[in-house]
């Protein structure tokens, strides 16, 4: 009974919490979900919706597809490296209208595509804007103004990653099958034009409010912190980026390329767009869970745990064949919005935590940009292996065995560095 009521005792807690966060900042938060949503129009889970219709309309191969949205992704990689430095130099209003002006571009860019040329800038805009941007704004936005505090506060912008996961493809297939691929993307250009954009800037003008009196004291401490040079010379800084940039490189390919595992198992699309729900609604709430923990244990502590949701889907997704696809899709993709909802909390409160927040924009648009070079990498190289004569059980097994291994390096840098800490205090 002790065990049950300590447990009852700490759901509400983190309840409540919350609750008293949101009453403060429900605002500028808000500003950090939807900021943070409007990055789906460039991700990988809805541009892959489109694969079918671009390969048609553009007469295109999976590789040469693939190459493309690599050569995409990895130019906006580059872009942000230099982008993303102002975030720290500027107001937050107009890089904010910048980035959401970018995005509504290669909205309509995409809508009136009509060569690879034009394609290809569409894509790069949106996975500059979208993905990189959008994301980058909110993250380095909401963590820089919350320091006692911030593994809630960028659990609850998280939270507009999979607000948009669970909607967008649903919104996506509708339209598509009702209105045209290009005449979807037109309708996305104008919401953001005239709804979109107006409510962010409205958003993002309130003033962030601590959530205890000693927010205020700790204020001081929080603009300070390393600088670039300096964490590029921080030896435990690869181990740590290499396994948060594991989880989305490898999913990126397996998402670019669902479209081949529902072929492979006879599924139906629309089945792996509701499973989409189901996950938005698990990233929620292992996001909000894991920024409680995070501010109660650190997100070092707590990143090597974001491994074993993704290591169990991959698991189950390989000894699925025989069961329903329902079930099937529906468990993996749980699997899969545990794994996404905590690593993304985390790796955003990592960087904040282990170099501070003075120079966090341009530590965010170096570790941003290493995302999307990453990314770019998978739907290509997927491609390429499936043209091959790969399965997508292959692709799978091979996630798996990578996951594993940059696992098993995490927990060797924190075991050194944990012995070089107690060395440093002995002495």
């Amino acid at each position: 009974m002790k065990h049950i009521e300590l447990r009852s005792k700490a759901r509400i807690s983190v309840a409540m919490t919350y609750f008293e966060f949101i009453k403060k900042n429900a605002r500028f938060t808000g500003f950090g979900i939807i900021t943070m949503a409007f990055s789906g129009f460039g991700q990988t889970y809805v541009i892959a919706l489109y694969n079918n219709q671009v390969l048609k309309s553009f007469d295109l191969s999976k590789s040469d597809l693939g190459l493309i949205y690599s050569i995409a992704t990895l130019s906006s990689g580059l872009l942000l490296m230099w982008s993303g430095l102002f975030v720290d130099r500027m107001r937050l209003s107009y890089f904010t209208s910048i980035t959401l002006f970018g995005l509504i571009t290669s909205c309509f860019l995409m809508a009136f595509s009509s060569n690879i040329v034009t394609l290809f800038l569409a894509l790069f805009m949106l996975r500059h804007f979208g993905q990189g941007l959008c994301t980058h704004t909110a993250g380095t936005a909401i963590a820089r103004a919350y320091n006692k505090n911030r593994g809630r506060a960028l659990a609850l912008a998280q939270t507009g990653l999979p607000l948009s996961e669970g909607l967008y493809p649903i919104i996506v297939v509708f339209l598509i099958l009702n209105l045209g691929w290009q005449q979807s993307w037109l309708v996305f250009g104008l919401f953001l034009l005239f709804i979109g954009w107006p409510l962010v800037l409205w958003l993002g003008k309130a003033q962030p409010v601590p959530s205890t009196s000693s927010e205020n004291e700790t204020n001081q401490e929080i603009e300070t912190g390393m600088s670039r040079m300096e964490v590029l010379k921080d030896w435990a800084f690869y181990p740590f980026t290499l396994f948060v940039l594991t989880s989305p490189l490898l999913l990126t390919g397996i998402y670019f390329q669902h479209t081949v595992l529902v072929a492979e198992r006879g599924w139906d699309i629309s089945t792996l767009a509701s499973a989409f729900m189901l996950y938005a609604v698990i990233k929620v709430v292992i996001s909000l869970f894991t920024g409680f923990m995070i501010d109660r244990f650190s997100a070092v502590n707590v990143l090597p745990f974001t491994a074993i949701p993704i290591i169990g889907a991959y698991i189950f997704l390989l000894n699925s064949h025989a069961l329903p696809e329902t079930l099937a899709l529906f468990c993996y993709m749980s699997l899969v919005g545990m794994n996404v909802g905590s690593m993304g909390t985390c790796g955003a409160s990592l960087w904040p935590e282990l170099y501070g927040t003075k120079f966090l924009g341009s530590i965010k648009s170096l570790t941003g940009a290493f995302f999307i070079y990453a990314t770019s990498l998978a739907p290509w190289v997927s491609g390429i292996l499936l043209d091959s004569g790969w399965t997508f059980d292959n692709l799978v097994g091979l996630s798996l065995a990578i996951t594993m291994f940059t696992l098993s390096l995490l927990l060797m840098t924190l075991f050194v560095k944990r012995g070089l800490g107690r060395q440093t205090e002995t002495v």
